[in-house]
């Protein structure tokens, strides 16, 4: 049976046959990628690292947000596997110094792959790393992404809005640009003109106008957005607000009547306020535009198999002030392959800006901000993690790993 990666065997130049067997051939890249690769579908990975070392290489997956061993390779079998990698994602094998993007699609038992390649020089060669997205997977609903009904109905109620400016926050591989495809999919395509700049597109929609960022040829966030605005869409989708000019450029948008999606790198979602004064905004030009942020976070799911109550439940219940709190450890079993937790859910904090506005646009310290926050009883992405693990969900040590 073929692999779906001999198709690319052909692209490599002849070579002889080698003096012996222990010689690695094309071939025989071609089947251990294709062996590694299937692996990372099945489990599923998230991200394939190749991690060139001096006697070899080590291949690790990316399994809810931790990384794992999965093989360590033979020195004779680096160079090969890596140039095969580089040649899948379209790479040029012959530069090794600087860094290079590539990407590539694949179709395994009915699945459809994205994959995003990336490559970076080390001391001991380049190391490598793919990250995986399944487009089969169908959009999920606010509610399927762990949002809190109360939080999704303030999302909800922001989205279907005329105008204005949303931020989602949280670090990389947090799950943001899921969340924000979510919105999108919930939004009336037939009735609103919707445009997004993404680096890279993960999603593809019908009746949605997508731009992939490029940013070598100077197809930038803030350039995008600029020939965006003259093509007057209803709502725009920003997929990173990284300069002032973009911040700038998303608030003269909020403010002439488009409805405009972005993320910040920020620890929570009142971090967003002084971030966006940093990149430049005035605060009384954020306070008119801003309608909603949010904050969020992955954690792992404990496996409803095996898992087990916690031998300190009460204890915790007392101390976490949750009354009845079903606090579960994980335990391991062969269902999650000894791991005690299997897939992931997040966590949100979602504030709607409307009771923050006068202080926003009065310029006023963190503290007040945040004073404001307690006084309105958001609850905080600790204290929606402590929720979860009380409801059994995940585990209070995970929540406090990640947070």
């Amino acid at each position: 049976m073929r692999t779906f990666l001999s198709r690319f065997t052909d692209r490599l130049p002849a070579r002889a046959a080698p003096a012996s067997r222990s010689e690695p051939t094309a071939a025989d890249a071609t089947r251990t990628l294709d062996g590694i690769l299937r692996a990372a579908i099945a489990d599923p990975a998230s991200d394939v690292h190749f991690e060139p070392k001096e006697d070899g290489l080590l291949v690790r997956f990316r399994l809810d947000g931790e990384m794992h061993d999965y093989v360590r390779l033979p020195l004779a079998q680096r160079e090969p596997l890596l140039a095969r990698v580089k040649i899948f994602g379209g790479m040029d094998i012959t530069e090794k110094r600087l860094p290079q993007d590539g990407r590539a699609k694949l179709t395994e038992a009915g699945t459809r792959i994205h994959l995003r390649l990336s490559s970076l020089p080390t001391v001991h060669g380049e190391s490598l790393v793919l990250r995986l997205l399944d487009q089969t997977m169908p959009v999920k609903t606010f509610a399927e992404l762990g949002f809190a009904p109360e939080q999704a109905g303030a999302l909800h109620a922001a989205i279907t809005g005329p105008a204005g400016l949303i931020f989602l926050t949280g670090p990389n591989g947090s799950g943001k640009t899921t969340t924000l495809h979510s919105a999108l999919h919930a939004l009336d395509t037939q009735a609103r003109a919707i445009s997004t700049l993404e680096d890279p597109v993960e999603y593809e929609f019908e009746k949605i106008r997508q731009t992939e960022i490029r940013e070598k040829i100077g197809l930038t966030f803030a350039a995008g957005l600029r020939a965006l605005l003259r093509q007057n869409p209803d709502v725009m989708l920003v997929g990173e607000t990284r300069d002032g000019e973009t911040a700038q450029l998303a608030i003269r948008a909020a403010l002439t009547g488009h409805l405009v999606f972005s993320t910040l790198h920020t620890n929570d979602a009142l971090a967003a306020v002084p971030r966006l004064r940093d990149l430049g905004v005035e605060p009384f030009l954020l306070a008119a535009a801003l309608r909603l942020v949010a904050a969020q976070r992955l954690v792992r799911r404990l496996c409803p198999e095996c898992k087990a109550p916690h031998p300190e439940k009460t204890r915790l219940a007392d101390q976490y002030a949750c009354p009845g709190g079903e606090f579960m450890r994980p335990v391991g079993c062969p269902v999650c392959r000894g791991r005690g937790y299997r897939g992931r859910l997040g966590l949100h904090e979602v504030i709607p800006a409307e009771r923050f506005l006068p202080l926003i646009a009065a310029n006023a310290p963190m503290a007040e901000l945040h004073a404001l926050r307690a006084r309105e009883g958001f609850p905080t992405l600790l204290r929606r993690g402590v929720e979860l693990a009380a409801a059994g969900a995940t585990s209070l040590e995970e929540v406090l790993r990640v947070l």
